[in-house]
């Protein structure tokens, strides 16, 4: 009899307990989702510079998307993959076909040119003042120097708080010639040397190509920056 009861009472508990396994069996696996749409963006981005490391977002515990009876497919935005946070399209081709964006970032870690204390305005790099460090560069959206020999003689734009990766728009070559300053104007044909007297018609660092007017014709040429206040031109 007290057989009986415990057994009567069992087939009444398993109607309650059925729905929840059958549920937890519907609904496609979140890390399953996740697993795919990271894969895809790990075997896209192996052309980016540096380390590369993927990391695919947490989904909304609230989602429920039916069991795929096929594998998953994977595929990118329209907007393709880069460094920093991208979406990589994941979706079910199956009986109850479905689709969803898996938010996807991509950290790039490289070799990177950064501060080592506070450089003041208009201070010239020394090698004391950088050093190179592994940095995330995925957010990074300007150039940036990945050699410190590079910036060796570089003149600070601005105040560089140490730590700051050194960006391109941070530093500047020393000009070697201001506009409007008098400059001397060189010129060489074979063994012929000229020097005319110019006027800058733009500032100019080492190398620079520059416009300057000739003070004696009145024309405008273009030459090139090799000293402070020295043009050459090539006829």
């Amino acid at each position: 009899m007290l057989f009986r009861t415990f057994c009567q009472l069992i087939c009444l508990f398993i109607p309650l307990l059925a729905p929840a396994t059958v549920a937890a069996q519907t609904y496609e696996s979140h890390d399953t989702i996740r697993a795919v749409a990271q894969e895809h963006a790990l075997a896209q981005v192996g052309n980016l510079p540096g380390e590369v490391e993927v990391t695919a977002a947490k989904l909304d515990r609230r989602l429920r998307l039916a069991a795929c009876e096929v594998p998953l497919e994977a595929y990118d935005s329209p907007n393709g993959l880069k460094p920093g946070r991208n979406v990589v399209g994941v979706r079910c081709e199956g009986k109850k076909p479905w689709k969803l964006y898996v938010t996807i970032n991509i950290a790039t870690t490289e070799s990177v040119v950064v501060a080592v204390r506070p450089i003041g305005r208009g201070h010239m790099i020394a090698a004391a003042d950088v050093r190179t460090e592994m940095r995330d560069t995925s957010r990074l959206h300007k150039a940036f120097y990945t050699d410190s020999a590079a910036t060796l003689g570089l003149r600070a734009k601005r105040s560089i708080p140490a730590g700051r990766i050194l960006e391109a728009g941070l530093l500047e070559r020393r000009r070697l010639i201001r506009r409007g300053s008098m400059v001397q104007i060189l010129a060489s044909e074979g063994t012929l040397r000229v020097a005319m007297k110019g006027e800058a018609l733009a500032d100019g660092a080492r190398g620079d190509r520059i416009r300057v007017r000739n003070l004696a014709s009145g024309r405008a040429i273009t030459g090139e920056v090799i000293a402070s206040g020295v043009i050459r031109v090539t006829p």
